[in-house]
């Protein structure tokens, strides 16, 4: 089932068309309805509401030039308690975060706004990184994956429909936590006859050593235009001794990124 009702989320930053662009995409793929949503602080900055204004016009129009059914909100006030009650009420199936720069996913304190929605938002939430205004149509997704691929379902829906609206081809990029490379995984190559199905284009492939180093040399040398990471589901321990390789990803990204959490 495709997505009804896509909220992206729009602010001062560019890198927020771009997250935009790629909501717009599976808007009119998937035929669903598109919400342009903004929030303010109370005291923010006159340069910031043009800005942000400036941003939701032009999408705005770019959305309309497409025939998208769309909805542009703009709100006052804290946009991490604000963003998910909106989400909820309006029965939204995905939103689309931009990390903004000074935000970093992983962050030892995780109190940035991307980790409180990572906590409080129900439905599948991608959050955004992008580097590059260049590329906003990826011609080849890298997607990582662990033996065992929590939320398959969700999962494979979202790169599904991601790669249909942009024509694109995935990679399955394996790297086994430990011994050698054995093939891969059956819950691996279940997912990749799964987008077959859907007439995804789709290969797979492994890798040995660190797992964000692997994941960040693969994307490098195969010219992988996007990533598409699964939100670590490590605990606190479990991340201080072993690590997080997708925060280490979404901090120095070789090309634009995105963590995705299913709905909860």
């Amino acid at each position: 089932m495709s997505y009804r009702k896509i909220f992206t989320v729009v602010n001062e930053h560019t890198v927020s068309t771009v997250t935009a662009r790629y909501a717009i995409a599976l808007a009119a793929a998937c035929k669903a309805e598109l919400v342009l949503y903004a929030a303010h602080d109370e005291k923010c900055s006159e340069a910031i509401l043009r800005n942000t204004d400036r941003h939701l016009d032009h999408l705005f129009t770019a959305a309309f030039a497409q025939e998208i059914l769309m909805t542009r909100i703009t709100e006052i006030g804290d946009i991490r308690k604000m963003l998910p009650k909106r989400v909820k009420a309006d029965k939204a199936d995905l939103v689309l975060y931009p990390l903004t720069p000074d935000e970093r996913y992983g962050a030892s304190l995780q109190r940035h706004t991307v980790h409180h929605l990572l906590r409080s938002i129900s439905s599948d939430l991608a959050i955004i990184r992008a580097i590059s205004m260049a590329k906003p149509h990826p011609a080849r997704i890298l997607v990582p994956l662990r033996k065992i691929i929590s939320s398959k379902v969700r999962r494979l829906k979202f790169i599904s429909e991601l790669a249909l609206s942009f024509h694109s081809e995935v990679t399955l990029f394996h790297l086994p936590e430990t011994g050698r490379w054995k093939g891969p995984a059956d819950e691996i190559s279940h997912f990749r006859m799964e987008l077959q199905k859907l007439d995804v284009k789709v290969q797979e492939r492994s890798g040995r050593g660190e797992i964000g180093k692997a994941i960040t040399v693969e994307a490098i040398t195969r010219h992988n235009d996007l990533i598409v990471l699964g939100a670590s589901e490590r605990g606190v321990l479990r991340r201080l001794f072993i690590g997080n390789p997708a925060a280490d990803v979404m901090h120095h990204p070789p090309c634009n990124t995105i963590l995705f959490k299913a709905a909860s």
